[in-house]
């Protein structure tokens, strides 16, 4: 019989590796900047856009009634915007400063729920902070090289990278180059491939819980 002490690590990787089951990055085939994520928690699938933004949902099929808030006076924040598909039930940030960038933005989607930086966060500020349990940080401003400021840096443990200023090479200059163990090369050689210089080259690490796809 397992002790439950030695079993209870084991069973955290379990878990852990389950939150980060099918995370999709999704790059323009035009110029290959990151432009949303794919995110499945707790089995409600949620896009979340370069800009830090909630840009869509879903839960399984959507099947049955939907309806939206309709109280102008008491619900204000939420007026007008999606309730429910179905069973799926969808609500919004209540403040008391109607200033702040969070208000009435997804608060609840099902179970799982949405959280923003506050406005002291800076560049931050009004973007996706968490969604369930996942983390999400974006760049902060660089003292060489601003290219990759308010973009998103890491999903948790998953890091996020993109192609920097260079005079050599300019050729993965503000694309993706990294999302968690997917690495992305670009054809670089200006003099034997220049017609296709600058084009993706490369995805390599592409899982069916992390992966990369282009958008057309």
């Amino acid at each position: 019989m397992i002790h439950l002490r030695n079993f209870l690590p084991f069973l955290f990787v379990i878990v852990h590796s389950l939150a980060f089951a099918q995370i999709k990055a999704n790059i323009s085939a035009q110029n290959y900047e990151l432009q949303s994520v794919d995110l499945l928690v707790e089995d409600v699938l949620v896009k979340i856009n370069q800009d830090g933004e909630i840009s869509g949902f879903q839960n399984g099929y959507f099947d049955g009634e939907v309806d939206y808030y309709d109280d102008a006076n008491f619900d204000a924040y939420r007026f007008g915007k999606l309730k429910k598909i179905g069973h799926l039930k969808i609500d919004y940030w209540d403040t008391l400063d109607k200033s702040d960038l969070k208000y009435g933005k997804i608060k609840n989607i099902g179970t799982v729920e949405i959280e923003y930086y506050d406005s002291f966060e800076r560049e931050k500020s009004g973007k996706v902070k968490k969604i369930g349990n996942l983390q999400i940080d974006y760049w902060d401003r660089d003292v060489i090289d601003n290219s990759r400021l308010g973009k998103l840096k890491s999903i948790d443990h998953l890091r996020i990278d993109y192609g920097l200023k260079d005079i050599i090479d300019s050729s993965k200059y503000r694309k993706l180059i990294k999302f968690g163990s997917v690495n992305l090369e670009y054809w670089n050689d200006k003099v034997f491939d220049k017609e296709k210089y600058g084009k993706l080259k490369l995805i390599k690490g592409n899982t069916k819980d992390v992966s990369v796809n282009l958008v057309w």
